[in-house]
């Protein structure tokens, strides 16, 4: 239908004596304001031309004098009023609906003293013979100004900028609208970021409008339209970007995991720390008391151990940084931090002194937060200001390190350089000034590791009757197995994890039932945690199981980890792991006891050898627990040497371990656990078929993963033995030149 003949009125300036909606001073009641109407009156066909035909006033059907008159009698009139809008422009536009040649109305109320940093408040809505055509309502903020940093040039980044904004919304819940709430949110928002290009700001204003409560969806999704213009941009003109958005353009992925939280919250980062007392585990009940605080936890970094910084004279500290979703606002993140160091323990002491937690609020969002100012005082939660991003936080590689785990290309919004750019802009020192830890909490202690890695000792323990190299009836009973377990630690060479395992996992045997594998190790860790010896008491202690209810029982008796040869494939043992929240070993492994041996577990063919496919699946199983809630810093790896690979492929995979974790890879930055002693091919390469007799083969293996680098924990049968081998290969490796 081609378009209809209108008459238009335009800018007719009227005085609202009772105001119309809040003022920029949200004063009650309203002051008056001026306000300038548009109309566009849309024209049945024919009524222009029998006017044009006569050219008189005679045939003319739409007096736009009298029109305009007639709304600013109806304006004018003192015992009217509005305090809506949309009532103002139904009574207005009833006027010329009135005119038998009058299809529709467009009105518009423009509002230009209603908002402080913006031009005007724009009302537009649409009137036919039938009523208002709801879908047609919008209203638009116009010419908003607001400085903030926007630039990806460095000299861009030191001061603010001006930016002007139109901001248009059509189709919301009009109950709960106010022009001035909205657009003071606009203004708060682009005030206070920090992005390099307006394209980007646009779109992140997009989604965080999307969110707004004065947006609340209605049964079609509101409407955005925004314009952002940056006149500093180029000398002789003003560019400007406008995109149309709605909450369906901000949809979350179909691929989130089960800790996907509302599209509302925001992500944050939050480094954790402790040096006192259980480290780990105050940072483990931290972040539980945040969940139950209204944050969702993500992800996590490793931990590391660091030496303290400015105060020197305390223990080392554990770092790592979190990232979590909260819909809280900064300040009352804040607040949320602050309660749960003082639940935690945490008490004042002195500046850079020591604490039983540590909370930093790192990154909102890519918002750049500053409110209060440290000369405040405190509220009743010890907050007085908040600064975000923290002003040294380029200096502190304790937590710049942990942040490049989980965010390397996450861009700080006023540096404007990644955090890996500014990790490596930082000195280098050697050894390095962090190291990662394997986290055991109370009674044991972390493991620290380091680079290029120092094996660390696991000692197996196989309390069972049936092990393929060291089983034995008396091993099931706890009296006798805490009396072998004593001679370990009294060794030269005393491991630095006791591995205790209730199951055989040989080849072609049988699983033992639930009940036995519970009654063979869950006294056996209870003894040993109240041995009078602290060393054996204190000592980390592993179970070998796959069951989740074994799992579960060791830990509670006091077991520090889980050593996991099915990597977690068990129905239920990814999310038993990620409760317990203790270190956890993922072995790879394919099948069963019965099925690894053969020879279509053993086909590595489709990624084109066994090193990449046990990158590949490996690096699925990580995904998996990952996305169950385990925390990155709870992982160790384990190739699974023996289990579902051929003879040729464990020697395969001992000769490219460093591929298995090379740059680029799922299992970088992971601790590597090597376990080949006393296995198959070794037996078969030395020509030895009594498992015990291994214990050569077993010494060049060990010695192989010492000079690698890149094994952080060897489990054998011989302790000492291996412990020895370590420490003369070590001497060989690091000897400086």
């Amino acid at each position: 239908m081609p378009p209809r003949d209108r008459i238009s009125i335009t800018a007719l300036s009227v005085h609202l004596a009772n105001g119309l909606g809040p003022s920029a001073f949200a004063l009650t009641p309203p002051p008056p304001c001026p306000a300038l109407i548009t109309l566009s009156i849309n024209l049945r066909p024919g009524s222009v031309r029998a006017t044009s035909e006569g050219d008189s006033m005679s045939g003319l059907g739409v007096n736009y004098s009298a029109v305009s008159k007639a709304i600013y009698a109806l304006v004018s009139n003192p015992s009217k009023t509005w305090t809506k809008a949309w009532e103002l422009m139904r009574d207005i536009a009833a006027i010329p609906l009135g005119l038998d040649d009058v299809e529709s109305v467009d009105v518009r109320v423009e509002l230009p003293r209603a908002l402080l940093p913006a031009l005007a408040a724009i009302y537009q809505a649409k009137h036919d013979r039938n009523g208002e055509i709801e879908e047609a309502r919008k209203v638009i903020i116009s010419d908003l100004k607001v400085a903030c940093v926007i630039g990806l040039h460095p000299h861009e980044r030191e001061e603010k900028q001006r930016l002007e904004l139109d901001v248009s919304v059509q189709g919301c819940d009009w109950e709960k609208w106010s022009h001035k709430a909205f657009a003071d949110e606009v203004y708060e928002y682009v005030s206070t970021s920090s992005y390099g290009t307006i394209e980007s700001l646009n779109h992140e204003l997009g989604q965080h409008l999307c969110q707004s409560a004065y947006l609340s969806p209605t049964p079609n999704p509101p409407q955005l339209e925004i314009t952002i213009r940056k006149p500093s941009a180029i000398p002789f003109a003003t560019p400007g970007i406008t995109i149309y958005r709605n909450s369906l353009d901000y949809s979350p992925s179909s691929e989130a995991g089960p800790s996907a939280t509302s599209s509302k919250d925001k992500k944050v980062f939050i480094a954790v720390g402790s040096n006192i007392g259980d480290r780990v585990g105050h940072i483990s009940r931290a972040i539980k008391l945040l969940g139950e605080g209204g944050c969702v936890f993500v992800r996590s970094s490793r931990l590391y151990e660091s030496e303290p910084m400015y105060v020197e004279d305390q223990d080392r500290f554990v770092n790592g940084v979190i990232e979590l979703q909260t819909s809280l606002p900064p300040l009352d993140l804040l607040r949320l931090l602050k309660r749960t160091e003082k639940a935690v323990g945490r008490t004042k002491t002195f500046t850079n002194g020591p604490r039983v937690i540590d909370l930093d609020l790192v990154f909102y969002g890519e918002e750049v937060v500053r409110i209060g100012s440290k000369a405040d005082e405190e509220d009743a939660d010890g907050v007085r200001w908040l600064e975000i991003p923290h002003a040294s936080l380029k200096e502190r590689e304790f937590v710049l390190r942990p942040l490049a785990d989980i965010a390397p290309a996450y861009k700080h919004p006023i540096l404007y350089k990644t955090i890996a750019e500014l990790l490596d802009a930082l000195p280098k020192s050697d050894p390095p000034a962090l190291q990662p830890i394997i986290p055991f909490t109370h009674p044991a202690r972390p493991i620290r590791l380091s680079t290029p890695a120092t094996p660390h000792i696991m000692a197996i323990f196989n309390a069972t009757p049936d092990s393929f190299s060291d089983g034995d009836p008396a091993r099931t009973d706890a009296t006798h197995a805490v009396e072998a377990c004593q001679r370990l630690v009294d060794s030269p060479y005393p491991p630095a994890i006791l591995d205790i395992g209730g199951m055989s996992t040989r080849p072609n045997s049988t699983p033992c039932t639930k009940e036995e594998e519970l009654a063979r190790v869950v006294p056996l860790i209870k003894a040993i945690r109240a041995s009078s010896d602290p060393r054996l008491a204190t000592i980390p202690i592993s179970v070998d199981t796959y069951r989740p209810d074994v799992a579960r029982a060791a830990v509670e008796a006091g077991a520090s980890c889980i050593n996991d040869v099915r990597g977690g494939r068990e129905d239920g043992m990814l999310q038993t792991m990620a409760e317990l929240d203790v270190p956890v070993v993922l072995m790879h492994s394919r099948g069963d006891s019965t099925s690894m041996t053969t020879t279509e577990l053993q086909d590595y063919t489709l990624f084109g050898g066994v090193v990449e496919g046990v990158k590949a699946e490996l690096g699925e199983t990580i995904e998996k627990a990952l996305k169950a809630g385990v925390k990155k810093w709870n992982i160790i790896l384990d190739p699974g040497l023996g289990f579902a690979k051929s003879h040729e492929d464990n020697l395969r995979l001992l000769k490219h371990l460093r591929i298995l974790v090379s740059s680029g890879s799922k299992l970088e930055g992971y601790p590597m656990l090597v376990g080949g002693s006393r296995k198959g091919f070794v037996g078969r390469v030395i020509g030895r078929e009594v498992a015990s007799e291994r214990g050569w083969g077993d010494a060049a293996l060990n010695a192989w993963c010492v000079g690698s680098g890149v094994v952080d924990v060897l489990r054998v049968h011989e302790a000492r033995e291996a412990g020895e081998v370590v420490k003369m290969g070590l001497a060989i490796r690091d000897i400086r030149d």
